[in-house]
């Protein structure tokens, strides 16, 4: 009979955060008197010494690697290398493409960017990644040794119409349709955008109806979607929430009539699950996703959206064209029941953390 190793869980995040609700719902089927979790620590630096301590012991405890980030990715090569040690990268991205496509940080980057995302992920024992075309991705540049392990969601205990209604009322919302997205604001400054603008963009289409955005989420491109909200004459028609804990998702997922799921139609978009896309199935949302990834794979077709390249600057009027189409027939809305079965059989914890075990079990 197989048997499981040791794990330690090295998390590029918050123990309060999704990171940290991604590693404990990896971790539910596995042995909790043999695994660990580390978080981040408030540097880089402190986290890297920590980690290190961690990898310094116990030679046959597997290290799990959450995200592509500094400092696990690029330490972690080197415990291999050096030291021998078996590790599981788990990505969600296609770093070094979304770092190029999107312009994020200094041009100079990329270059460092590309060689420890390639350390990384040529020195892992396994890799696993969170959508289905993001293993075709990898396969096709010559790694073997990936397995999809999808975004899970938060419990929904707790998310009861009476706390939902009291929400509403606390944010001043209304009656209105409720057109949300949820994210991480991030400004590309070579795509010139901000996660949220076709939002803002649809609502300009629909002047007409009662249809209000709510936004939730942070990032350093928030005062951009302030001014542009402001430009485009829909300011008075969108809440910001900012960051929402953890815990508190669900409940604000039901605040939305409709949910916004927009990737980018190349290598960056085509690879994300996107781990507001299970939340939003979970809450038994109505989905607007773009025909893109993993999207595609799983939601009904009158969900799904046609998106061009990295910027479709038409894709807010076919979204404001599909609300409105929800506004006047609202029977069509009920199509949402039929996402948390679909959900629960794909995403959830209590099926991830099976395939994480029998990962661990078969690996070499």
């Amino acid at each position: 009979m197989p048997t499981t190793p040791p794990v330690t869980f090295l998390i590029h995040g918050r123990a309060e955060g999704w990171e940290g609700g991604r590693a404990y719902g990896l971790a539910r089927s596995l042995d909790p008197a043999t695994t660990r979790f580390k978080f981040r620590e408030p540097s880089k630096l402190g986290t890297a010494i920590s980690w290190m301590r961690e990898a310094s012991v116990d030679p046959d405890r597997v290290l799990y690697v959450l995200n592509t980030a500094l400092p696990g990715a690029l330490l972690a090569p080197g415990w291999a290398l050096v030291q021998r040690r078996r590790y599981i990268l788990d990505t969600g991205d296609a770093v070094y493409e979304m770092a190029r496509e999107a312009g994020v940080g200094a041009t100079w980057r990329h270059p460092f960017m590309w060689a420890i995302e390639q350390g990384a992920h040529r020195n892992a024992r396994a890799i696993v990644v969170r959508g289905t075309r993001h293993r075709e991705l990898l396969r096709s540049r010559g790694l073997r040794r990936v397995e999809v392990i999808r975004d899970g969601y938060a419990e929904q205990s707790g998310s009861s119409p009476a706390t939902v209604d009291a929400l509403r009322r606390r944010l001043g919302l209304g009656n209105e349709f409720i057109l949300g997205v949820m994210g991480s604001t991030v400004w590309s400054p070579r795509l010139q955008i901000c996660y949220g603008w076709d939002l803002l963009e649809a609502l300009v289409h629909l002047r007409d109806l009662p249809v209000r955005g709510l936004v939730i989420g942070d990032g350093n491109g928030l005062p951009w979607l302030h001014r542009r909200a402001a430009e485009l004459g829909v300011a008075d028609r969108v809440l910001f929430t900012g960051r929402v804990p953890y815990a508190e998702v669900p409940t604000y997922l039901r605040l939305m009539d409709a949910a916004m799921s927009t990737q980018t139609n190349n290598i960056p978009g085509r690879v994300r699950t996107t781990g507001k896309l299970p939340e939003y199935m979970a809450a038994e949302r109505f989905i607007l996703a773009s025909r893109v990834g993993e999207a595609a794979l799983m939601l009904p077709e009158l969900m799904l959206l046609d998106f061009v390249g990295a910027v479709d600057r038409q894709y807010p009027r076919r979204v404001a064209d599909r609300v409105r189409l929800l506004v006047q027939k609202p029977e069509l809305r009920e199509l949402r029941r039929s996402l948390p079965n679909t959900v629960r059989s794909l995403c959830d914890y209590s099926v991830l953390s099976q395939s994480l075990k029998h990962l661990l079990e078969t690996l070499p």
